[in-house]
């Protein structure tokens, strides 16, 4: 886990937790939680709830958010506990391949490539469908970060184009040793046709001899996509998330 790129400023580091708090994107939940090292106890993390809500309202944001410890298993009582407080639980899995085990899949019909200033409004008409589920001001904040960090940004975008429509999407972090796929995903009409399969193959061609690495979640039924490609589940931690605190 400590491969997987974070989003966000770190507000404050120390030994039992990073506070991440991004004014920008008050909207964004990951750019904006505690990410524990080790697990606190439970009338510690009364106290952060409180700090934490303290802390988003001041730069507007109206959610809680924290990630515990990697391979921590949740306690009953403290499933109790984050049930009582209406918090959403999840499991997020890390996966790990490298680049030359992918199993190859080449749709001639899709074409795969990185997304350019030509192309940007492409990805983001793709993207605003997969966002607005969020809400309406996450999807605008969102895109407006995307517009204005294209250029800068250390993420590279790629787009899928099915006989020239625009059809999925997913972003790469490129690392020395790692490249991680974010933000995969293919419209709901074009899906089981191999075009995930196909971009899954168009980032292995650009990894070389790097891992490649992703989370999904532990009740996505996409990662049943990622082992059938090979995929080794490596590890998991839960977060937890409130959305109105």
């Amino acid at each position: 886990m400590a491969n997987i790129f974070q989003e966000g400023k770190i507000y404050s580091d120390d030994q039992v937790k990073t506070i991440y708090l991004t004014p920008e994107e008050p909207l964004v939940y990951d750019a904006n939680k505690w990410m524990y090292k080790e697990m606190p106890a439970i009338k510690d993390w009364k106290q952060h709830m409180e700090m934490q809500q303290s802390l988003h309202r001041q730069q507007y944001s109206d959610h809680l958010a924290f990630t515990f410890p990697e391979n921590t298993p949740l306690s009953q009582l403290w499933l109790d506990e984050i049930k009582s407080y209406g918090f959403e639980l999840g499991c997020m899995e890390l996966y790990a391949i490298e680049a030359k085990n992918i199993r190859r899949t080449q749709n001639h019909n899709i074409d795969v490539k990185f997304v350019t200033n030509q192309t940007l409004e492409d990805y983001i008409k793709i993207y605003r469908q997969f966002s607005e589920p969020f809400g309406l001001k996450y999807t605008e904040e969102s895109i407006r970060v995307i517009r204005n960090q294209f250029r800068s940004e250390n993420k590279s975008r790629i787009i899928a184009y099915d006989n020239h429509i625009p059809v999925g999407i997913l972003d790469l972090i490129i690392t020395e040793k790692t490249v991680e796929i974010d933000g995969f995903g293919v419209l709901e009409d074009y899906q089981r046709r191999g075009i995930g399969k196909t971009m899954q193959s168009f980032v292995a061609d650009v990894s070389e001899d790097k891992v490649i690495i992703l989370i999904a979640d532990g009740e996505d039924s996409a990662k049943h996509m990622y082992i059938k490609q090979g995929y080794i589940f490596i590890s998991y931690c839960y977060q937890i998330l409130k959305e109105q605190a």
